[in-house]
């Protein structure tokens, strides 16, 4: 199964060729696939993408659903319908279609951030309007995320749920 982990930044040209990080494509090429597929997010001003992992998880999602439902087939034509398989080039580029630059108002430069089965396809400043705003929100949670975020952080130990951090049971 391909792992994407890491963000890295790379310049996108006038004809829409970006050079995807070659940790993704070596990823990707070890379970035979010289593409990336590609579609717009549910979730903001981003593109989502990955490979076989990814594609399979959108089709478990999808066949959660009754087979001619509206509901399903309203979310197939958002994960599906909009996305587009992207061959990589002999240099390992692929060529982000005009339409998907403007949705994600990508210009000269795109981020792209790993989350393990997937990765995400930003514009920099976004992305780090972004992330910036999540680490906040984290801080100020509680549970799972603030443990998790207070942990990464060197604040403490991560706390499971329910649970407690010297490992009795509550």
């Amino acid at each position: 199964m391909e792992s994407f982990r890491g963000t890295f930044t790379n310049k996108i040209d006038a004809k829409g060729r970006v050079s995807v990080p070659a940790k993704f494509r070596a990823a990707l090429t070890a379970v035979s696939q010289n593409q990336v597929t590609v579609l717009p997010s549910m979730n903001g001003a981003f593109l989502e993408a990955g490979g076989p992992a990814f594609n399979a998880q959108i089709e478990d999602i999808l066949n959660q659903l009754p087979p001619f439902s509206t509901e399903r087939d309203q979310l197939s034509l958002m994960l599906v319908g909009n996305g587009i398989d992207l061959p990589f080039d002999g240099d390992g580029r692929m060529v982000l279609p005009k339409s998907f630059l403007e949705f994600a108002q990508i210009e000269d430069k795109v981020c792209f951030v790993g989350m393990i089965n997937k990765f995400q396809i930003w514009a920099p400043a976004a992305y780090e309007a972004f992330r910036l705003d999540a680490f906040k929100q984290a801080s100020k949670t509680s549970g799972v995320l603030a443990g998790a975020f207070n942990s990464m952080m060197g604040r403490g130990p991560v706390v499971p749920s329910g649970g407690r951090s010297d490992g009795e049971a509550t």
